[in-house]
Formats: structure tokens, sequence, C-alpha cells
């Protein structure tokens, strides 16, 4: 019996040679199931035909409850899906927290937008943020969505529910030219000096810096380069891995200002020297990535200790406690500042759309708003 090639995540399928059909297992609520045809084709339309018998039975009966569906979608459904692992545990988060508590024990097919809506307006009392609400929606009619195509449902109630809307978002505070050359001097001879240099002056996403690795980086071109093409996540149990950047903007080449370049081409020679100090075994599973920011034995460094030293570093600095994604903010804020475009800004920051910027710095744009209506007044009546 041969295995049949298939994409990551979808499962084994094997062919049977003497008796010419395919074979798929198939895991619904803990129990293995066998699906056979003579295509693949036909295999796959099996497969979701059973999964769909199964999650319903005859007439959907009672116990196919809304907390027994979202279950089964987050164990066997989110595991085939085209997301990323983070995106995944943040999905059955929000069931786990928001959804189930309030409409898990509601029948799947008796789920109305009644239902939906009074688990919105209970979180709202709860006093979660108007974002996390809207989150709960979103994820819930992702859910749904599934079991519309799957026939378990004739329409999908939370689709049919306004999106909670944001009023206000709010705006993150950012370092002022002056405090980041203050940070940049207390970074100085520190151990995460050129972390800080890239994360200030680049605008990466912290666990976009904590992936790069020495072959992202072009420090011989002129300008030097850099390019983003993964990011270190942490998942559930705390174990770091590299995975796709957050979106398809995110992966982007970004022109290396020439003190960073300096500051990097020092950070690799003492990495050298730690290295050669080590000796064989450098970085463990690591060391084929070659990564530019290590722990001393080359493993990566843990996200949640670079808070704490950038946070210790800041206040060290005179400055208070400002995390790693502030300092992006920063890096924003001072390319604004300096009337950079903000289609560069975005495209610099790794947004998926000029949208995203202008809706979370719309408000440092004031400034040159001014200075246009300033250069108007000018060229029409001066």
């Amino acid at each position: 019996m041969s295995t049949v090639k298939r994409a990551n995540g979808l499962g084994s399928m094997r062919y049977d040679a003497e008796r010419k059909r395919y074979e798929l297992r198939i895991t619904v609520d803990g129990e293995r199931y066998k699906v056979t045809g003579r295509t693949q084709t036909e295999v796959e339309e099996r497969a979701d035909r059973k999964r769909a018998a199964l999650m319903a039975g005859p007439g959907l009966p009672a116990e196919v409850t809304v907390q027994r569906w979202l279950n089964h979608w987050v164990t066997e459904v989110l595991p085939l899906a085209d997301v990323a692992q983070s995106t995944a545990e943040s999905y059955a988060g929000i069931v786990r927290l928001y959804v189930l508590p309030h409409i898990g024990r509601v029948r799947l097919d008796q789920l109305a937008p009644s239902h939906v809506r009074t688990m919105l307006t209970r979180l709202r009392a709860e006093g979660l943020s108007p974002n996390t609400v809207r989150l709960a929606r979103s994820t819930l009619r992702r859910a749904l969505r599934t079991a519309e195509v799957d026939g378990l449902i004739s329409r999908n109630p939370a689709a049919l529910v306004d999106g909670v809307k944001i009023t206000q978002r709010k705006e993150g505070r950012t370092l002022t030219p002056e405090q980041a050359r203050a940070l940049l001097r207390a970074a100085d001879g520190t151990e995460i000096h050129a972390l800080v240099v890239v994360l200030l002056s680049l605008g990466l996403r912290k666990g976009e810096a904590l992936a790069l690795s020495w072959a992202d980086l072009d420090l011989d071109a002129r300008p030097g380069l850099l390019t983003v093409r993964r990011a270190l996540k942490k998942d559930a149990s705390g174990a770091v891995y590299a995975d796709e950047p957050k979106t398809k903007g995110s992966r982007r080449t970004v022109h290396l200002p020439e003190p960073v370049v300096d500051v990097l081409r020092q950070h690799r020679v003492r990495q050298a020297e730690q290295r050669l100090a080590f000796g064989e075994g450098w970085g463990g599973k690591w060391a084929t990535l070659d990564l530019v920011f290590t722990s001393s034995i080359g493993t990566p460094l843990d996200p949640d200790r670079v808070n704490r030293d950038v946070q210790r570093l800041t206040d060290l600095a005179g400055l208070g406690r400002w995390t790693p994604h502030e300092l992006r903010h920063s890096a924003a804020s001072i390319l604004l500042a300096q009337g950079v475009p903000l289609k560069v800004v975005s495209e610099t920051l790794g947004h998926s759309s000029i949208r995203v910027t202008a809706d979370v710095y719309g408000h440092l744009m004031e400034p040159a708003k001014a200075e246009a209506a300033e250069a108007m007044t000018s060229a029409l009546w001066g």
C-alpha cells in the first residue's frame, strides 16, 4: 500500500493497489474512521459527508449543541485551515472564554441571531473591549460558515448580526526623537543594543526581528538591505517556533540607514566570538537558521524576556517602561514627522494596506494637513 502525497495538515491518504482503492482516515470527536473510494475525489467527498453525518446524525439530535460543534471546529477543522498556528490558538481561546459560556448549550440548528446578539450584549456588560467583542462575533461567524457549508445549518446567525462598531481606536504613545536618541545612548554596549536599534529605526514587529537570519541581511549593498521572511512566535505551551509573518504585506525588504549597518556589523563580530567560545553545537536545532539575535548559546531569544529587557532599558534611560511594540509605533511616528509619505511608511512597517496605516497613525498626520492648507493658501491667494 503506497502513501499519496498531500499538503501539510490534510491527513494521510493511501492507495491499495490490490483492491484498487484509496483510503483516508478521519477523526471526529476523538474517534477515528476509515473512508475508501476508487478515486481521490470520491474519497474526499465521502469524507466530507461522513464528517457531516457524524456531527449531525439523523435529524440533528439535541446533543449537537453549539459547544459540540465548536469543539469539533477547533480540533478537527482549524488544523486543516490555512491559518497560522498562533491564529488557530487565538480562535480556540476566544471560543473557550467568550462564546461557549454564553451560547454553548444552545442546539446548533436552533441558534438564532437573537442568541448571538445576547452574547455580544453580555460580553459588553462584562467590561470587555469593543475589539474583543468584535473578535468573538467574527470567530463564531467563521466557525458557523463551515457548519453551513457542511449542511448542518441553513444560515449563519452570526453573519446576520451587525458587526461591533469600534468607535475610537486607542492611540498608542510614541517616543519623541529626543527620547529615542536617549534610548539609543542607554542601549549602547548592552546585549540588546542591535535589537533595539532595529526595532526603533526600522519599525519591525518583535517577532519579525527575532526571526531574522543573517541570510536576510545584505550589509554590503548600498544602502544595506533587510528582508522580512518569517516571524518568531510562541505557542500555548511556551515553545517558540518560526512561522509565516503576520500578513502578505509583512514580507518586505527595507533599506538600512548606514548607522544601523554599522551596529549590525559590530553585533555580528560579537556573536562570532560567542560562537567560537561555545564551540560545536552552537544554536542546536536552530543552527541552520543562523539567527541574527540569539542567546549566548545560539538559541532564539525568548519573546517575553525581550519585553522585560526592553522595559528595563527604557526605565534605565529615564523614559519609564516602554514595550517593543511601542518602539515600532515610535518608528512610524518619527518617519511621519520627517515627512516620509504615508505609503512608504506603510510599506516599511509591513501593513496589509495603507488604510491600516492611516487608521493607526492618522492622528500624527495633522501637522502635515495643516501644512497642506498653508501651501494651498500660498499658491492660490498668496
